[in-house]
């Protein structure tokens, strides 16, 4: 028989993504490799990233607190607390928080796994530097996450974002050197 357990979001580390502080909740190591849970506030008018294709994983994100759009293939989608946002993978991605006040989401995803990527970019994105989007690059690729970074000012732009460079993040990806 499976062992029952609890977790708290105050009991776990949070990681700086720009403007999002995120904690990992359920890793897959506590589940087997089937799934994993992030918790993540979203600073206001702030964009999670550029458009990216998970080529692993399959993902939910769970309003819980606030706004929450989000890109998904060709489809804009813009949602509040309650609602269930299906990311499959193999489309393209991204998503913000739309709204001048924080939002909370979890992001649900299988098979495990992403978390650790998120944790490690958590790492690199305070870090900053000239060859950031390199490492963020390379760590992507091992993930098997593929970024489209021409798809940043575009959004930023049309949706009024940015990445919360306020946290050790950056304005606008595309116009650093590669």
């Amino acid at each position: 028989m499976a062992e029952t357990w609890v977790v708290r979001s105050e009991d776990r580390d949070s990681f700086s993504l720009g403007g999002i502080e995120a904690r990992v909740l359920v890793a897959g190591d506590a589940t087997g490799g089937t799934f994993g849970i992030v918790e993540s506030p979203i600073g206001p008018r702030v964009l999670a990233g550029p458009l990216h294709v998970h080529h692993k994983e399959d993902a939910f994100w769970y309003v819980m607190e606030g706004e929450f759009a989000a890109q998904v293939g060709d489809r804009e989608i813009r949602e509040s607390v309650g609602a269930l946002i299906f990311a499959p993978r193999g489309v393209r991605h991204t998503y913000w928080n739309p709204a001048s006040t924080p939002s909370t989401y979890l992001e649900i995803f299988w098979p495990a796994g992403i978390e650790r990527y998120l944790e490690q970019l958590g790492r690199l994105v305070p870090e900053g530097g000239e060859d950031l989007l390199d490492r963020i690059g390379a760590l992507s690729n091992e993930y098997g996450v593929e970024m489209d970074w021409s798809s940043a000012a575009s959004l930023m732009e049309k949706h009024g974002l940015g990445f919360g460079n306020e946290a050790g993040g950056f304005q606008d990806p595309s116009s650093h050197p590669r």
